[in-house]
């Protein structure tokens, strides 16, 4: 089996699995995202480490979340972040180039932030919030900065992950959105699965 080919099965089970959360839920949201960490971590020597190693922490915060753990759902994912920042941060681009691109993330998310905190009545969790907040954006700014082939295709990514963690605070100190699950479950299984896809299919470190 071909590398071509290989990276298609593994975008199909990875499909098949996001698929089969809605069946069975529960801790069985971290299964498709532990799939594409392992399936990512296939093409380490290509793509580097840093993507394997978000998509695993990010299978990690799923299962705490699947367990009630808020905090350390948060964490797992800042740290997914982080990894993510440390693949797009090296390879920046022109910063003139992008700068309205990310300041239009910068105002639209800090703006949101700063709505979704006024409703935390917790301190733990609205520092938990606001630090992850801003992980998060810089995520999404590294993304828009960085210069790689098929660059919009990690901002539709990075875009995707940042708005399926709006709709989860929202729902959770704002106010409750209908089919709230599936539309958060969407969006982050899409963000996952560009990203272990783009990751599959990079030749160099480059792309």
């Amino acid at each position: 089996m071909n590398k071509s080919t290989r990276n298609r099965v593994a975008v199909a089970i990875y499909l098949v699995l996001a698929v089969v959360f809605f069946a069975i839920r529960g801790w069985f949201v971290a299964v498709p995202t532990l799939f594409a960490a392992v399936a990512a971590a296939t093409n380490i020597k290509d793509g580097g480490i840093m993507i394997p190693l978000a998509l695993l922490a990010s299978a990690a915060g799923d299962y705490a979340g699947s367990t009630g753990n808020f905090i350390m759902q948060v964490a797992f994912f800042a740290v997914a972040h982080i990894f993510y920042i440390c693949d797009f941060g090296p390879r920046r681009a022109a910063i003139r180039s992008n700068l309205g691109y990310a300041t239009a993330l910068a105002v639209i998310t800090i703006g949101y932030l700063g709505f979704v905190l006024a409703h935390i009545e917790s301190q733990i969790e609205f520092i938990a919030v606001a630090i992850y907040g801003l992980i998060i954006f810089t995520m999404g700014a590294t993304a828009i900065f960085q210069q790689r082939p098929h660059k919009w295709w990690y901002v539709a990514a990075a875009l995707l992950f940042i708005l399926s963690d709006s709709l989860i605070v929202f729902g959770k100190y704002i106010a409750p959105i209908p089919n709230r699950s599936l539309w958060v479950m969407t969006t982050y299984y899409a963000a996952q699965g560009l990203f272990m896809t783009l990751h599959l299919n990079r030749k160099s470190l480059a792309d």
